[in-house]
């Protein structure tokens, strides 16, 4: 999923699910900062106090390219953060895959309520956050796993796509040349049709949806492959279908986070809005035609009672002026009460939790 769904469907469905301004806003920043949070290193204060930070994404060629070789990287930020173990079939590999609302990610959401209202003073809001969007990309990354497998490889020839404009279809395509060009050596650049998953590929190190480049992400998307190793049809994948019943999943998980904290204000039955969350996310458009539709529909009072404080934008800059300000502080002590702060205690949890934990747990020992 990308930030119109991270954020501003996450504030939304948040609102809905009755939490405050303040609170959604904190809770959805922390989903889509999952994806912007890429560095990996430590600042000291000048009074011997340091600030950490932990990668819960890589998004650049570089980054990409050493976690395409680095198996550890792969399995501290893609696994846990990602593509969430299914712990379906009787291989390694096999339960290592994606897959969509599985037992294991809802023991993981129940788990994280609980410990989020434990925390809920300190970094409660961040891990709902967090939780939000990993448990929100089972639902468009299931089928694929988040460490280097040839059972992530697609026919390149096989792509299929059910949408109505043929110019979005031209314009995802496009988009997906863009990341081959990103992310593989232009000496594979050669032919779009033939080639795409093969290069995607090569670039990623058959990591994760590399294959298939963002078709996940795009809400609106009906289509189909072939996955090469078995020669497998994926079937058709209803992207609009799958986000829609991602929503209704969160809206329950954020209303009873909100019930237990004792912080819940006037909920929104999700039957009420369900239609138009639904057109919202079938709209075939670019990201930012997307992020406006979620906006026009919050200020429209077409999905909960708006505020006149609603968070109606995003700048991953916020947090990362928050750490970059860390060395500023009088004491390295006030870091604690900063969002970034927060953000990096719940994704260090996270982290810790599933692979040290749940995993291990079921029998699925990865780091």
């Amino acid at each position: 999923m990308q930030q119109d769904m991270h954020y501003y469907g996450t504030y939304a469905i948040a609102r809905a699910a009755g939490l405050a301004v303040k609170d959604a806003r904190i809770l959805a920043y922390a989903a889509q900062y999952v994806d912007d949070a890429t560095a990996n290193d430590s600042e000291v204060h000048k009074d011997g106090g340091m600030f950490h930070a932990t990668a819960t994404a890589h998004t650049n060629s570089e980054a990409i390219a050493n976690a395409a070789v680095d198996h550890i990287e792969q399995r501290k930020v893609w696994v846990p953060f990602h593509f969430f173990p299914g712990n379906q079939g009787e291989t390694l590999s096999q339960r290592l895959k994606c897959r969509k609302d599985s037992d294991l990610a809802r023991e993981m959401v129940d788990n994280h309520i609980r410990h989020a209202v434990m925390v809920k003073d300190e970094y409660g809001l961040a891990l709902m956050g967090i939780m939000a969007h990993v448990y929100a990309d089972t639902f468009s990354h299931h089928g694929f796993s988040g460490v280097s497998s040839r059972g992530n490889e697609v026919d390149a020839s096989s792509f299929d796509f059910d949408v109505k404009d043929k110019a979005v279809e031209a314009y995802i395509m496009g988009k997906f040349s863009s990341f081959l060009k990103k992310y593989t050596p232009t000496f594979v650049i050669k032919n779009f049709r033939s080639i795409a998953s093969k290069g995607a590929d090569i670039a990623t190190g058959a990591l994760g949806h590399g294959a298939v480049g963002t078709y996940p992400d795009r809400p609106f998307l009906r289509w189909r492959f072939i996955f090469k190793r078995d020669d497998t049809d994926s079937g058709w994948r209803d992207n609009k279908k799958a986000y829609l019943e991602a929503c209704e999943k969160l809206h329950q998980a954020f209303g009873r986070y909100a019930k237990d904290a004792e912080i819940i204000g006037v909920p929104v039955a999700f039957e009420s809005i369900k239609k138009t969350v639904s057109d919202i996310i079938g709209l075939e458009a670019a990201k930012d035609k997307r992020v406006e539709a979620w906006v026009k529909a919050i200020q429209n009072g077409d999905l909960f009672d708006p505020q006149p404080d609603e968070a109606l934008s995003f700048s991953k800059h916020e947090w990362e002026q928050q750490a970059h300000d860390f060395e500023e502080l009088d004491h390295s002590s006030e870091m604690k009460e900063k969002d970034v702060y927060k953000f990096h205690q719940a994704a260090i949890y996270h982290r810790d939790y599933t692979l040290k934990q749940l995993l291990p747990k079921h029998g699925i020992v990865v780091l």
